[in-house]
């Protein structure tokens, strides 16, 4: 139940950034040529993996550590970290930028995009660290309503940018320069006012480092491992090929992703609760309410794009890059659930066990594997070569680190309940086949609506992941 109300605080958050999500693809298609979209596709690649790579280790610490500071008493001394932790990484993070500006100065439609960067980087970095720390405190209204607050305001510059002003590729970073500067004015100020009276120490600046680079490490090489595939292609092939798999991957991948994080925004803190206070034992029983909950929300995301993925594509996706991105949404979406198991499941357990370098190492091996794949599959099938090079790469990235994983924390995977859920998925696709091609919003919805309700029906008939025990237990709670 627990769960549950987590689920339903966090939610207007999600709904927010699918909304962001969706009307980005659906608006950035129309308003960027396909060149366009590409080259904005690659520099936010490329923006995402610095922040990653030199600030995400600080993000990761604050949320890590806030349950024991707390315990402690020594929270301001926690956000005194923090804050000195970031400002130091920024050295690394100009050092980044600094390489992006050598290698796009002979490039001017790249280089406009650096400025951009070196602001966002630095302003995003206070905001997500103070968005970490409202998670990890179970805070849930105050996350909800700053970070759908950065959301919009990200999305409605960017667009109103593209739109009015003309600015093309640099609309979209933009506009999330613009939502990460106003949260820096609300956040930054309440991260100084949690640190007053707190002192920074090196041994904990080393536990944060000896946590948080290998963190950061393991994550840097999955964006990796869902990135690295834009820059083969645009080596391979065009811009343009890379705008229309950048706008597939991004209806498929980022929708199934989001729902994932949805949960375990919800159920990560209660699987770190459960094994803070009681070991392993309690945490694998947690983790049980934590696969279930997120294979019933996502498995049947991820069957649904690929079931519709013809019309999702016809009305979400301007005409420039919509044919190669109906290829790609099917594939990509069971790469989209892949890719959240592997992030926000199976990489608990190093993470509950502070073994975040094994994962870094563990991460290494679908990296290659994927960059090896593009280089052979690319010239042979052109994009379809780097969807399959995806689907196979976070396969083995999901079976290594599932396997290796069972050692430190032997988190569930539940059989029956994910056949019982794959089967109430595989009824959607006649219910969906049925729906007439009317064409538009309206054969859209409708074939969505028709796979919802067989899907909802079937699983509460099974009993699929306990979710006729939760509705039953919810209404009896209400009653």
């Amino acid at each position: 139940m627990k769960l549950a109300r987590h689920l339903l605080g966090y939610a207007p958050v999600k709904l927010v950034a699918a909304l962001c999500s969706f009307g980005g693809i659906y608006f950035y298609t129309r308003l960027l040529s396909a060149d366009e979209y590409g080259r904005y596709a690659l520099m936010f690649s490329v923006m995402a993996l610095i922040h990653t790579l030199s600030l995400t280790w600080v993000e990761a610490s604050v949320y890590r550590f806030s349950g024991t500071a707390k315990a402690q008493g020594k929270m301001p001394d926690h956000f005194r970290n923090a804050l000195t932790l970031i400002v130091r990484a920024l050295g690394f993070t100009l050092v980044l930028v600094g390489i992006l500006l050598a290698m796009t100065w002979n490039k001017p439609e790249y280089l406009l995009f650096v400025p951009l960067i070196a602001l966002h980087l630095p302003f995003n970095a206070v905001v997500k660290t103070a968005f970490e720390a409202h998670r990890a405190n179970q805070q849930v209204k105050r996350y909800m309503m700053a970070a759908t607050s950065k959301l919009l305001i990200g999305f409605i510059v960017g667009v109103l940018l593209a739109w009015k002003i003309g600015l093309g590729a640099l609309s979209p970073i933009a506009g999330l320069l613009t939502g990460s500067a106003l949260l820096l004015l609300f956040e930054g100020r309440w991260l100084l006012k949690q640190a007053e009276g707190g002192v920074s120490n090196k041994a904990t600046h080393q536990a944060w480092l000896a946590y948080g680079i290998p963190t950061a490490i393991a994550l840097g090489l999955d964006m990796l491992l869902s990135s690295a595939d834009r820059f083969l292609i645009v080596y391979y092939l065009d811009e343009a090929a890379v705008g229309g798999y950048a706008a597939g991957y991004g209806i498929a991948d980022k929708t199934v992703l989001m729902l994932c994080a949805w949960v375990a925004m919800a159920g990560s803190p209660l699987l770190m609760a459960a094994y803070e206070n009681g070991g392993k034992s309690p945490a694998r029983d947690q983790s049980g309410s934590l696969i279930k909950t997120l294979l019933l929300v996502a498995m049947p995301a991820a069957m649904g794009l690929a079931f519709v993925a013809t019309p999702l594509a016809n009305v979400m996706i301007g005409e420039n890059v919509r044919a190669q991105a109906i290829e790609v949404i099917p594939w990509i979406a069971v790469a989209g659930l892949l890719n959240g198991l592997l992030i926000h499941y199976y990489s608990e357990s190093f993470q509950l066990a502070h073994r975040t370098r094994t994962r870094a190492y563990l991460m290494a091996v679908p990296v290659v594997m994927n960059i090896a794949l593009n280089v052979l599959l690319i010239p042979m099938f052109d994009i379809m070569g780097a969807v399959y090079a995806t689907v196979a790469s976070y396969l083995t990235a999901v079976i290594l680190l599932g396997i290796v994983g069972r050692q430190y924390v032997a988190l569930q995977f539940p059989l029956m309940d994910i056949a019982r859920i794959g089967l109430a998925c595989a009824c959607m696709w006649p219910a969906i086949q049925l729906v007439p091609e009317i064409g538009g919003w309206s054969e859209l919805f409708a074939k969505v609506l028709a796979g919802a309700l067989v899907y909802g029906v079937v699983v509460f008939a099974l009993n699929a992941g306990g979710a006729r025990n939760l509705v039953q237990k919810v209404l009896k709670k209400r009653a």
